[in-house]
């Protein structure tokens, strides 16, 4: 597991190269991580959902009850039988990714079953949090001190609450920021403010290359090989 640093300049610090490519939803079941895995992606990102006191990887919700139903707002899926939980994904990962978890829910209730999955699954695994419920990230904090913690931001409006905290608030090691609200000044003061940035959600080469001017850390994409040979072909 990463070790938190004094600041976002340590973040991603496992990965030589720069931005760091993380593949977006690569761990949300066995076939979106070989896909992950195969792309060689440096980091694999997954959405944690707890349920029934296990932390199962999908990007859908639960439909209340006891019906195995996922939905998104436009559809419904059956749930997979088997789940796909975090350990699940991090035996596939060892000694191959790292891993970004995007915690959806739990508050209350999952750091301590956080804290024992990577007890007895994550010791060859570097793993970081993020989420956009920030007291849910404080709770693993406490249980689970040894990892990073990336406050994700989808909204202006939580972007403005953040940078009104940013530098009062010792926990993050950075953001985990809708693209669309970065440039090149908010970049540049998050850098200052000791936070690393990662960009999500970027399947467009030209917007991947801005990004890497501005200076952002890392970049959460669909696209790990597109991006990578988009940015390969920068000047």
């Amino acid at each position: 597991m990463s070790v938190p640093g004094n600041s976002g300049a340590q973040a991603f610090a496992a990965v030589s190269s720069r931005p760091t490519l993380i593949a977006h939803g690569g761990g949300n079941g066995p076939d979106p991580v070989l896909k992950a895995l195969a792309s060689r992606a440096p980091y694999v990102e997954v959405d944690l959902w707890l349920h029934r006191g296990r932390l199962e990887a999908r990007h859908e919700r639960r439909v209340p009850g006891p019906f195995p139903l996922l939905y998104e707002f436009w559809y419904l899926t059956p749930a997979p039988r088997p789940p796909y939980h975090l350990e699940d994904l991090l035996l596939a990962c060892e000694g191959r990714a790292s891993v970004l978890l995007d915690l959806k829910n739990g508050l209350g209730k999952l750091a301590p079953v956080l804290r024992q999955t990577l007890a007895a699954f994550g010791r060859g695994v570097d793993v970081v949090a993020s989420s956009q419920n920030w007291p849910l990230l404080r709770e693993v904090k406490v249980a689970c001190p040894q990892l990073e913690l990336y406050y994700s931001i989808d909204t202006p409006d939580q972007f403005d609450l953040f940078q009104s905290v940013m530098l009062h608030d010792p926990l993050p090691a950075g953001v985990s920021c809708r693209h669309t609200l970065l440039d090149r000044r908010i970049v540049r003061d998050f850098h200052d403010a000791g936070l690393a940035v990662a960009a999500w959600t970027v399947d467009d080469g030209d917007r991947a290359r801005d990004l890497v001017r501005w200076g952002v850390d890392a970049i959460t994409t669909n696209q790990v090989e597109e991006i990578r040979a988009a940015l390969a072909e920068s000047p």
